[in-house]
């Protein structure tokens, strides 16, 4: 009996996933199907990978959570994970109980995923507290990785795949529903990527009430044309299933032999030539739905050749929360679940090998390097854009087909069907596996690696990010653009902040953080309509002064010496601003004494000849951007903001300036940075350092740790953004100096009568410097980085950025700034 080992650790594991596994709604996701604010998709953030890895990060990083990545892993699935819940609507016209919540886990998904807990992917004796995640995250993380379809009725179907939207459908009406254009002519283009369309929210329409035709008590392929997938997560390479991606995971790094007749419950099976046992990984992620698809597909449409694939949609480029199938049938196996499923049996595959190499890396980390454009788990071939090969090199044809024939045996006796298969499952086993190799193969099309890496930036953003909005912006138009900013500039622990304060007055509307689950969370349409209306440039920048003037005074307490960047972005709907003397005045003083920061100004409106006295630089810190109410067009017209937030690179500083700039050595101090195998790093030392001569003035950039290859420092006075053999017409090839640093040593930048022959602070050229990985891309054998409260990724290369003898002067009291003013009015009246 080798296998009572496991049929006891299974039995253990019973107690604990046994209220996922229920046919009921297990307690602790009861309040994700009752609550108002938690039905409406719209109060959660969107379902993307960043946010799936930012929730994870917070459940490591509880204090009272203690697992590793295999504990982790599969503690996830049974506490958050309940496949199958649909919506049904009480006969008739009899109102819904308020002591029944009509919603129960009755789609086909359930079945397998019953398996899969009870039997398949053990549970450990901890658990995981309600208070681990907050409701909003722990709701989220459901969805994310909880597989049903919503196929009911929304009142569109009859023109859904041609012009149509749809939207939420378990919340009420509300404009601030995210939504989508799909074109037929894309439907039926050999193209089945999921390309994302939006569409006019002012033109939702309700889904209907009437339920009474409903045949069937459960939905199994319901009303819709066009029916909602859940538990998908949006990347960049693809849709993709979470709940097949992590239960890969779980499998892979607790692997199991599992009787066919123990996953059977005892029945007899009636079919010759099933292998004895089953391999936890395979039902976890392709076979099991395989199997799905071979059992309903062959009883319900007594088909010969299975169906594998059916594309899909996001809702909203910027704010994915709801995928919309493009078919309502032989939907046992679509798109996102194919990625999930090949992503999730290419990280079980090879999560052994991956703890060998680094026994301490968290599910986070793993997840993060899968989904990256460059460096992958350990090997460059170990990334999502190389989903195609992956699958093709661990994936055979053999093995899958039988683990399918032997689990779609087991799953036969524990799924409800509408038919009894009397022979020929062989048979069927055979089509299923054969259409998913050529279909995965040949259909998907996802973002390959090349691709990926020619339209990545390899360099991270690390910005503290203010967005100071104005709440005359329709909500459905702003949100999607500020959604794109805080993806892009990275917001988590190892990057950027996000703050959201209130263009009327300078007011917090959310709090900063460098999470976006908690972003998303607080920023919505409730925060939106009760914001302020209206811009005060005064009030606004006032206050925004001082707080930027504390927040320098905190970081001297603390010996801040350098970080990231600190932009303040005004997103303004209203027209003509008022400025005037005293406005000019707070700005002036908010660029002199807090010297690192950079204002800029995006309007819906050029507003160029109104504002151009506030920030420093005049072509670039302001920009009209145009956007549509529909969202359509965030991409487009935010991406020059972008490219501006992007150009200002990491602070180094002298901490004892603080916000008053009283003339402080800075002695020597110094920071550590991290830049993956690759990647660069951007820093602009401000001249209100180095202004004044000092023999003694200096940067130093120091390396003492192991890591893949040299290092490269560049220091340019000239480009902001500094690389070797940098090619811009009309440039001194001695504008940028570059100098190799090996494993150890360090190269120093000194900054001697730097600023002798400009008359003012604000003339003078800030200092850039770039520390670049020579490496290209990293294949690692050993992990390097192992502080997993610092280190983004376990190969990250560390290095120390060392002050010496900065100093502080600020031309916030002097007549050099007026003069900067008067010099620019001449130009501007000149040019």
């Amino acid at each position: 009996m080798y296998w009572l080992p496991f049929f006891m650790v299974a039995v253990v594991g019973i107690t604990h996933g046994q209220l996922t596994a229920q046919s009921s709604i297990a307690p602790e996701l009861r309040e994700c199907y009752f609550d108002p604010i938690l039905l409406n998709r719209n109060n959660l953030p969107p379902t993307t990978i960043p946010v799936l890895i930012d929730i994870i990060r917070r459940i490591e990083d509880n204090p009272d959570v203690n697992m590793d990545l295999r504990q982790l892993s599969a503690l996830l699935l049974h506490t958050y994970r309940q496949d199958g819940i649909e919506f049904h609507q009480p006969e008739g016209n009899l109102a819904i109980s308020s002591n029944v919540i009509p919603f129960a886990p009755t789609f086909h998904s359930f079945h397998r995923h019953r398996l899969l807990l009870t039997r398949l992917i053990p549970s450990n004796l901890q658990t995981l507290g309600n208070t681990t995640v907050n409701s909003v995250l722990k709701c989220t993380l459901h969805h994310m990785l909880s597989t049903t379809v919503d196929a009911r009725l929304r009142g569109d179907e009859s023109n859904c795949n041609q012009l149509s939207q749809y939207r939420a459908l378990r919340t009420g009406r509300s404009i601030s529903d995210d939504v989508e254009i799909l074109d037929i002519s894309v439907l039926k283009t050999n193209d089945k990527n999921g390309q994302m369309r939006n569409f006019d929210p002012n033109s939702d329409v309700e889904y209907t009430s009437n339920y009474g035709s409903i045949k069937s008590e459960r939905q199994l392929l319901g009303e819709s044309q066009c029916p909602l997938l859940d538990g998908v997560i949006f990347s960049q390479w693809g849709a993709v299933s979470g709940g097949n991606l992590i239960a890969g995971i779980a499998a892979g790094a607790q692997p199991q032999q599992v009787p066919v007749l123990e996953l059977a419950k005892g029945s007899v099976l009636n079919y010759p030539n099933v292998q004895q046992t089953v391999t936890s990984l395979y039902p976890a992620t392709l076979s099991g739905d395989l199997a799905e698809a071979i059992l309903i597909q062959g009883t319900e449409r007594g088909s010969s050749s299975i169906s594998i694939g059916t594309a899909g949609n996001w809702n909203s480029t910027q704010a994915p929360r709801h995928f919309m199938i493009h078919s309502r049938v032989n939907i046992e196996m679509t798109d996102p679940e194919i990625r999930g499923g090949i992503d999730g049996f290419v990280l079980g595959s090879a999560i052994t090998s991956v703890l060998g190499t680094f026994s301490s890396l968290r599910l986070s980390q793993l997840l993060d390097m899968y989904y990256s454009p460059r460096n992958g788990i350990f090997s460059q071939a170990l990334r999502a854009c190389n989903r195609r090969e992956l699958s093709q090199t661990h994936i055979t044809n053999q093995n899958l087909a039988g683990e399918t024939f032997a689990f779609a045996a087991a799953l036969d006796t524990n799924m409800p069907l509408r038919g009894t298969i009397m022979g020929g499952l062989e048979q069927l086993v055979n089509s299923a596996v054969t259409n998913f190799q050529t279909y995965s193969t040949s259909n998907l099309n996802d973002l390959s690696c090349v691709t990926s890496i020619a339209t990545s930036l390899d360099y991270r953003l690390k910005t503290n990010l203010y967005i100071v909005l104005d709440s005359s912006w329709p909500y459905q138009a702003v949100y999607p653009a500020i959604a794109y900013l805080v993806d892009s500039i990275e917001v988590d622990k190892f990057g950027s902040s996000i703050t959201l304060l209130n263009a009327f007055d300078g007011s917090v509307v959310v709090n900063t953080t460098f999470s976006q689950v908690e972003f998303h969370s607080n920023y919505t349409l409730a925060a939106h309509q009760s914001m302020l209306n209206g811009v005060n440039l005064q009030t606004s920048l006032t206050n925004i002064r001082i707080m930027m003037q504390d927040q320098l005074r905190n970081e001297s307490a603390r010996n801040y010496v350098g970080g990231n960047s600190t932009v303040v972005l005004y997103l303004i709907n209203t027209g003509h601003l008022q400025n005037n003397e005293i406005v000019f005045e707070q700005a002036r003083l908010l660029n002199e004494t807090v010297p690192d920061l950079r204002l800029l100004f995006a309007t819906a409106t050029n507003q160029f000849d109104n504002i151009w006295n506030l920030v420093r630089d005049i072509h670039n810190d302001i920009r009209a951007v145009s956007l549509a109410t529909t969202g359509t067009n965030v991409p487009i017209v935010m991406s020059p903001v972008l490219e501006r937030i992007q150009s200002v690179g990491r602070r180094i500083v002298n901490p004892l300036c603080g916000s008053q700039f009283v003339d402080q050595l800075s002695g020597t101090r110094q920071f550590d940075d991290f830049v993956e195998p690759g990647y660069i790093n951007f820093y602009t030392v401000s001249p209100n350092y180095f202004y004044v001569h000092n023999d003694n003035r200096r940067i130093r950039i120091s390396r003492s740790a192991s890591g893949a290859g040299s290092l490269v420092v560049c220091h340019s006075r000239v480009v902001a953004q500094p690389r070797r053999n940098t090619t811009i017409v009309g440039l001194d090839p001695s504008a940028i100096t570059c100098e190799n640093l090996a494993s150890t040593g360090n190269i120093e930048i000194r900054l001697q009568n730097a600023c002798d022959s400009f008359w003012t602070i604000g003339s003078c050229p800030p200092l850039h410097i770039s520390v670049q990985s020579e490496t290209g891309a990293v294949d690692a054998t050993s992990a390097i980085c192992t502080d997993a409260s610092v280190c983004r990724f376990p190969y990250n290369i560390r290095y120390q950025v060392q002050i010496e003898d900065l100093g502080c002067f600020s031309g916030a009291s002097s007549l050099g700034a007026s003069l900067a003013i008067i010099l620019t009015s001449l130009y501007l009246a000149i040019f």
